[in-house]
């Protein structure tokens, strides 16, 4: 690959686009794409008893309207379901089905598969900066 001198946030795009691509291809065969990926991923780690949308909103750093229509295709594809809050009759529960549970280790073993792909020829001391140095990016420029 031609090395350039692009600006970080140029790289970090172009980054995220070969590993979206990779990631969708590598997820195909379970019938997810990367972004219901992430929801999903946020969803089996989380720590809190109630999720919502907003939630996911916050934690994922998308809009509304993207967060609805991953939702209802995940819904649609049954690995997960909503049920209308005890405490707030606007807000709709999310709940993980035996079906996103069934596919939960393959879709992180895709995962770890691809970040080793990423990282391959970096050592355990320039991982851990990459990561310390990417977090701080993302707290840089996203919303609090």
């Amino acid at each position: 690959m031609e090395k350039r001198g692009y600006p970080i946030g140029f790289t970090v795009k172009q980054i995220n686009n070969v590993y979206e691509k990779e990631l969708n291809e590598k997820l195909k065969t379970l019938g997810i794409t990367s972004s219901q990926c992430a929801v999903l991923d946020y969803l089996f780690h989380t720590n809190k008893d109630e999720v919502n949308q907003c939630d996911v909103e916050r934690a994922l750093s998308l809009k509304n309207p993207t967060v609805t229509g991953i939702l209802k295709r995940l819904d649609e594809k049954g690995f997960l379901f909503c049920v209308p809050s005890t405490t707030d009759k606007r807000k709709k529960n999310i709940y993980l089905t035996e079906k996103a549970y069934d596919i939960q280790r393959r879709m992180e073993a895709d995962r770890k598969k691809l970040e080793k792909e990423l990282t391959r020829g970096m050592t355990k001391k320039e991982i851990t900066a990459l990561k310390r140095g990417l977090e701080k990016l993302l707290y840089n420029i996203a919303e609090p």
